[in-house]
């Protein structure tokens, strides 16, 4: 390979480093040498080369403040970016490359290049660069006809409060152990990091990742700086089709947008995902290949449609793809069996490990319901105990009403533990499926709890004010968030007229020695076992 080229174009805006990482590109497809760019960007969000905008942002709040929403050539998640990071872009003749080993392969370069220079962090696969186990930074790969392009960033400063608000799914990785602060699952550069001792740094990156590359030789040259872009208006993501739906892998997250003729056929498909995988314009031929097909053809399409050409997902796989068509599909059927518009049926989750139960299967075989406590209003003294004196002023009280018409044991979820407890003892009692209700944010976050429940579930998407759209989902894991969610009573009543009656459920057992204090919404102490009746009200099962 020939030997490294690398630079420092300097600060720019989010459309202006867009076009130099084109003309990079560009340069090395006809020149075939790899190329570094480094550079700083004034407040951008970056879209991965497949993401939804509407999934990935919180659109209406950039456009607010002015952040331009780009799309970059690598795939992968959303980044906020800001000029107190050191972006990266690399540039490199590949045929055919393996995604995996080239992440690994740079992700253990720049932390070389880090190590030169008295930073001692580490590689985490897929994507991360990592700093006494905090989060320094991170990297992203695309391929596009010939040249395989990586880009990454490296913090050395934190504005996660905006950071927080353009990304409308927090990436800070949260784990079992304890839930710090969002600032707290991040690392910047030491501030010793001036200018010289950033040149340093670049310097000792760029001899780093041309060893990686086995491009030994450096030359360094002066980028053009680019122009400033004044942004009158920013794009908008295009409009959704008529039936939406997302299904979680190790991967990331699929995203889809169908809709439907009345022979139930593919008119339009649109997917999306914060995935990595060659060649660039997957998606898109996938799209036009499924375009006609009914749901009784979509294995021999996708099998057909994955032998007649070379590609490369990272970490999901084409049957990911068939688990995501079939619940649009499915949208249908819910549609029609409920009576309820698309936007209403978009709303409906289904959890299932298998893979193999539809939403109606699924409801058949519940047992439990549990509802959110952040759906109680702020001040209802039941807001942050197991159960409901059923007032009437709140959805939260139909839904207990429903699922004790069915017999059905009902649990007020008051934090994230107790969510945990609260499947595990399903799952001991020999539950075969529950409903439930979250916002989708909080499902995709925590999803691997829920997978390890291991049961079959359908989750009703809250509305309102929940704790990701106000930037609190450490209070709501906590259990003291104070804001309300809304849960959709339409859609609730619709969906529990599929859930058989059951004789009168026996409480789940409540294991010994749990005695806790906890405060109801006046902030007064109770005392009593973990999920006890308080006021001695007894029109509500417990778990």
């Amino acid at each position: 390979m020939k030997g490294l080229i690398w630079g420092d174009s300097g600060l720019g805006d989010g459309w202006a480093n867009l076009a130099l990482d084109r003309e990079q590109e560009a340069r090395t497809r006809g020149g075939g040498a790899p190329l570094l760019r480094f550079y700083a960007c004034t407040p951008t969000a970056s879209l991965g080369a497949y993401e939804d905008e509407a999934h990935a942002l919180r659109p209406e709040y950039c456009r607010a403040q002015g952040i331009p929403i780009v799309r970059r050539w690598s795939g992968g998640g959303a980044l906020y970016l800001d000029s107190g990071q050191i972006c990266w872009t690399l540039t490199v003749p590949a045929t055919e490359p393996s995604l995996g080993p080239w992440l690994a392969r740079l992700g253990d370069g720049v932390c070389c290049g880090l190590a030169a220079q008295g930073v001692v962090a580490r590689f985490r696969a897929p994507n991360d660069i990592e700093l006494e186990g905090r989060k320094l930074g991170s990297l992203f790969l695309g391929v596009e006809d010939g040249v395989l392009l990586a880009q990454g960033t490296l913090f050395g400063s934190l504005d996660v409060e905006t950071m927080l608000k353009v990304l409308r799914v927090p990436k800070e990785k949260l784990t079992p152990e304890g839930f710090r602060s969002a600032a707290g699952h991040f690392a910047a550069l030491p501030s010793l990091w001036r200018e010289d001792a950033l040149r340093g740094l670049r310097e000792a990156l760029a001899e780093a990742l041309g060893a990686a590359l086995g491009a030994l030789s450096r030359t360094s040259i002066s980028w053009p700086e680019p122009a400033r872009h004044a942004v009158a208006a920013i794009p908008k993501a295009e409009g959704c089709e008529a039936y939406s739906a997302f299904v979680k892998t190790a991967g990331g997250v699929l995203v889809g947008y169908l809709r439907l003729d009345d022979r139930e056929r593919v008119i339009s498909l649109r997917l999306h995902g914060n995935v990595q995988m060659r060649p660039h314009g997957l998606f898109t031929e996938l799209q036009d290949w499924l375009r006609g097909a009914s749901a009784g053809e979509l294995p021999a399409r996708l099998s057909a449609f994955f032998s007649g050409r070379s590609w490369e997902l990272l970490r999901f796989t084409p049957d990911d793809l068939l688990t995501l068509l079939r619940r649009l599909f499915e949208r249908q059927g819910q549609a029609a069996a409920l009576a309820l518009p698309a936007e209403a049926v978009n709303t409906i989750m289904v959890h299932d490990p298998e893979g193999r139960r539809g939403t109606f299967r699924i409801l058949a075989a519940a047992e439990a319901v549990l509802v959110p406590y952040c759906a109680k209003p702020a001040w209802c003294k039941w807001r942050h105990r197991d159960g409901c004196s059923q007032c009437g002023l709140c959805a939260v009280g139909d839904a207990y009403r429903l699922a004790h018409e069915r017999g059905l044991q009902v649990v007020t979820v008051r934090n994230f533990e107790h969510l945990e407890e609260t499947l595990g003892r399903l799952r001991a009692g020999g539950a075969g499926a529950y409903l439930g209700m979250c916002c989708n944010n909080f499902f995709l976050k925590r999803e691997y709890a829920f997978r390890a429940a291991g049961m079959p579930a359908v989750l009703l998407d809250i509305s309102g004010s929940n704790c990701y759209d106000l930037g609190q989902e450490q209070r709501a894991y906590a259990g003291t968030f104070q804001a309300e969610a809304t849960l959709n009573g339409p859609v609730l009543e619709k969906v529990m007229q599929f859930v058989p009656r059951h004789p009168a459920t026996p409480a789940l057992p409540t294991p010994r020695g749990t005695a806790t204090r906890r405060r109801d919404a006046l902030g007064e102490e109770v005392d009593g076992e973990s999920g006890g009746c308080p006021d001695g009200d007894v029109r509500h099962q417990l778990p």
